[in-house]
């Protein structure tokens, strides 16, 4: 269906709201709005809509749909979603004109039983009582006839969504594009995977404030912290898809259950406005149900900057249970030609799904290290380097330990250690081979609590199936307890999806582990060996 071309009047009136913009862009950064992004995310829909003069659009099964994220199949009459979130969004109007918008010329309000917003200017204070345009929505002439506004003429078709661009950088709320429609249908059909269109209008980098690190949560609407003290900011930056919950979710794999809570579902896609250089992306799912026995029941295609970058991706086949956390990373990424990452999510069986992404500055060829200690919090060793909280792991009970560990400049880094049946799934690209660095102090053979001594504990070390230790004796290695031992293994090939699963499977008494430490070696797969 053609769109209707807008007269010269009309594009004098949608230009002409230079304030107004600026008060909303003033609303969207203030701290307030900054602690709601979904009302901040409505606020910013109906408010372009008015400025756009489609003020006739703004209807309760569109908001629902178009700002909300709600199905095609939404129902106003059996989900309140819309009115809830009005009601909200009048109150936090009302709480930032008290305090930090309270000296405004211009107050954006939300009339009761309405949903499109209405401009009030302060009345001039030189003493000529002129009103301004009190109570006028854009589009909308005051003292005379209404203006003449055309409605712009959509598709309703079902796998047609209305994709916001809102988005949160760390320093600030900023608004990235108006709105925009994308016709955006999933890759199951036909033999080739094509990639996903990119967006219909482009977004003004000049206004976009791009970002060199990033944490996102996907679907919270809250930002939170994590084991390390890491800060995943609330979600932003996504078009399309749906927020997901669970609040009471029991979650393996992760000292941070939180960020596991929610999550994006459905066909989406992230347009992540990022400096120039050299990156790693990691993305986190973490499957809520538990489905055993049901693979292939959810598999999807991911998509990086507009190339295929992981086919058929199943998240249980990734985790190995449902409701424990997996994660994927790819090294080397760059923004594209635009200034932005784009990350897109297309359904083969049943919605993708999205925990949380990370982009972090990487090195060009190789992998950032990976330094994880068996403790609750992070730790800075001797060297400088920093130590995350145990992640990656499935299996086992983390302990403390308080005993002094002779052999090390960081005996610190052996207070903690996890012990029982292990498993640590490592993310790591394919195309390199990988050392390990396993940490071990014997602090319970062998002491008073314990007894025993050599051979009091024995057990097998295998990365992804291939045997590197059998029957390891930390105590005999390490000359007896409290002594600190490395065991290093090089030329490890991860899987072709790109991992590194390490199994320490007990032969006698539990297995255990205080830190672990792998590192790219920068070299192709093709002829490497595993070699201790």
């Amino acid at each position: 269906m053609a769109h209707p071309t807008p007269s010269r009047r009309e594009d004098e009136q949608v230009s002409s709201f230079e304030a107004e913009r600026a008060e909303l862009r003033a609303i969207l950064e203030s701290e307030i709005f900054q602690r709601a992004p979904s009302l901040a995310q409505l606020l910013f829909y109906i408010c372009e809509k008015c400025f756009e003069g489609q003020q006739d659009l703004i209807k309760e099964y569109n908001i629902a749909v178009e700002a909300l994220g709600r199905p095609p199949e939404f129902d106003q009459k059996r989900d309140s979603i819309v009115r809830v979130e009005a009601h909200r969004l009048r109150k936090r109007l009302k709480e930032y004109y008290e305090t930090e918008g309270k000296d405004h010329d211009i107050r954006i309000e939300l009339p009761l039983g309405a949903y499109v917003p209405v401009f009030h200017r302060r009345a001039p204070s030189d003493g000529r009582g002129e009103a301004g345009t009190a109570g006028a929505a854009p589009g909308v002439e005051t003292g005379g006839a209404p203006a003449r506004k055309e409605a712009i003429a959509v598709e309703t078709k079902p796998d047609a969504r209305f994709r916001l661009r809102l988005g949160l950088a760390a320093g600030g709320l900023t608004l990235l594009v108006a709105a925009g429609l994308v016709l955006w249908k999933g890759g199951a059909g036909g033999s080739a995977a094509q990639a996903p269109k990119a967006p219909a209008k482009p977004v003004d980098l000049a206004a976009a404030v791009t970002v060199g690190e990033l944490r996102l949560a996907a679907g919270s609407a809250d930002s939170l912290r994590d084991s390390d003290g890491l800060i995943w900011h609330s979600d932003r930056y996504f078009e399309g898809g749906r927020v997901g919950a669970a609040p009471q979710l029991e979650v393996s794999g992760t000292l941070t259950p939180a960020l596991f809570r929610t999550w994006r579902e459905g066909e989406f896609r992230y347009r992540i406005p990022l400096k120039p250089g050299t990156y790693e992306l990691t993305l986190w799912f973490c499957e809520p149900q538990l489905r055993s026995g049901t693979d292939n029941a959810r598999t999807f295609r991911i998509w990086i900057n507009g190339q295929l970058a992981a086919e058929e991706f199943d998240i249980m086949t990734e985790a190995g249970a449902g409701q424990t956390v997996a994660a994927r990373t790819w090294k080397d990424i760059s923004p594209a030609a635009d200034g932005f990452l784009h990350v897109a999510f297309t359904a083969l069986g049943n919605a993708p799904l999205l925990s949380a992404l990370s982009v972090v500055p990487g090195t060009a060829g190789r992998l950032r290290p990976i330094r994880i200690a068996a403790r609750e919090e992070s730790y800075r060793d001797s060297s400088g380097y920093v130590w995350s909280s145990d992640r990656f792991f499935f299996g086992g009970k983390l302990v403390r330990r308080v005993e002094p560990i002779e052999g090390t400049d960081d005996p610190e880094l052996y207070r903690g250690e996890r012990y029982g049946r292990l498993t640590y799934t490592i993310p790591a690209p394919a195309d390199s081979t990988y050392t390990a660095v396993f940490h071990f102090a014997e602090t319970w053979f062998g002491s008073k609590q314990g007894g025993g001594g050599a051979g009091s504990r024995l057990f097998d070390i295998l990365c992804n199936g291939v045997l590197l230790e059998r029957n390891l004796d930390v105590y005999r290695e390490a000359g007896g307890a409290f002594r600190a031992l490395r065991k290093t293994y090089r030329g490890l090939k991860p899987t072709p999806n790109g991992k590194l699963v390490f199994q320490l499977i007990p032969g006698r008494n539990y297995a255990f582990l205080n830190a672990l430490e792998v590192l790219d070696e920068g070299k192709p797969v093709s002829g490497a060996r595993p070699q201790k």
